[in-house]
């Protein structure tokens, strides 16, 4: 399937929403908010006949990233696809948008993540070339408020 990549618009909201809920499961509501406050500046939604079936969102991380030989360094935020779309090549083509969009950012290494029990996503990640780097865990210890 042959689409086209656009970047997000206001008039979209609602598809970008949709779909960062599906990766993130963050309440739409906090979602579109963060948007209006220029929280994701690189998001773009895959259109086929006009109508949003994928999304990825991109970012430069200028902090530690596991794995990487320089920063700043490209990263994919998230990555949905419509589950009637899925499973025909539609991410594969998001991901050579994010690797143009990082080698135009002047950088040469992209890094991602997702969860341990995705097991989808780390074959996606696995098929597409990417390097496992490390695995974690994390803990949280939550302590008494009281003085």
């Amino acid at each position: 399937m042959v689409g086209e990549i656009r970047a997000v618009e206001k008039s979209h909201l609602a598809d970008w929403a949709y779909f960062a809920h599906l990766a993130w499961k963050t309440e739409k509501k906090k979602l579109l908010a963060a948007f209006s406050e220029g929280k994701f500046p690189n998001e773009f939604l895959y259109y086929i006949e006009g109508e949003a079936v994928a999304w990825i969102s991109l970012s430069m991380r200028s902090e530690y990233v596991e794995g990487a030989e320089q920063l700043p360094i490209a990263y994919i935020e998230g990555i949905a696809v419509a589950p009637a779309f899925q499973r025909n090549g539609i991410a594969h083509q998001l991901l050579e948008f994010a690797q143009s969009w990082a080698k135009e950012k002047g950088v040469y290494q992209l890094a991602s993540d997702c969860d341990m029990d995705n097991a989808v996503s780390q074959a996606f990640h696995k098929s597409a070339g990417f390097e496992e780097i490390s695995r974690t865990v994390h803990y949280m210890l939550h302590l008494d408020k009281k003085g």
